[in-house]
């Protein structure tokens, strides 16, 4: 389910959830980011979607696309069917667009610890839904597709690290001493996403207002 031409959401609710999904995670564990309600004439139509292994709604915002997971849920008082509204994804690029790279440009905003042993002190570049960029010693280099089965990230202002599973799909060499190494993540788990997209979101919002 996506927008095309036109957008479903207006420019003042985009901004609204960017906002709201930018910001810290509440005390509640109940509460929720949002959620779209849906007329009894399309309830019908919903919950036969609600099997789909992915639901989605895309709109344009600030020069990138978001795009929301969406899914089906009866609310607990009333039994309404609604769309629960998850973190977006920020998207960027035309037809084959991607995920929406956060540069990091302290070395001490972000901690990654590879439990396995096949990184030697790397040091995150940049961070996305679906991967993140690396610099760490040419003298260790793993191969490429080699599984990294316990990556231990911790965010900025978190105290818990975020687990990541993934494989190494390219290497870049910066000079004799260095190397980039690009890894793509395995699917992330939905608190771990959570977690990766409010993050990515926050970043966002602070690098837009800076350029303004």
């Amino acid at each position: 389910m996506a927008s095309r031409g036109n957008n479903i959401l207006s420019s003042e609710e985009l901004e609204y959830i960017q906002q709201l999904f930018a910001q810290p995670e509440q005390e509640s564990e109940d509460e929720v980011g949002g959620w779209l309600r849906v007329s009894e004439d399309a309830a019908g139509l919903l919950e036969a979607f609600s099997e789909s292994p992915r639901i989605e709604l895309q709109a344009g915002w600030q020069g990138h696309r978001l795009r929301f997971p969406l899914k089906p849920r009866a609310r607990m008082d009333t039994g309404e069917m609604t769309l629960e509204v998850g973190v977006p994804e920020i998207l960027e690029g035309g037809e084959r667009s991607r995920s929406w790279r956060v540069p990091l440009e302290s070395e001490q905003e972000m901690r990654l610890v590879d439990q396995s042993g096949r990184l030697e002190r790397p040091r995150v570049v940049n961070l996305s839904y679906t991967g993140m960029a690396i610099e760490q010693s040419a003298e260790h280099l793993p191969e490429l597709d080699q599984p990294l089965t316990d990556l231990r990230l911790v965010l900025p202002g978190e105290a818990e690290f975020v687990r990541l599973l993934g494989y190494v799909v390219r290497h870049t060499r910066l000079d004799d001493k260095k190397v980039q190494l690009g890894i793509r993540f395995e699917p992330l788990e939905d608190e771990t996403r959570d977690m990766l997209g409010r993050y990515i979101l926050r970043r966002h919002k602070e690098l837009q207002a800076s350029t303004r």
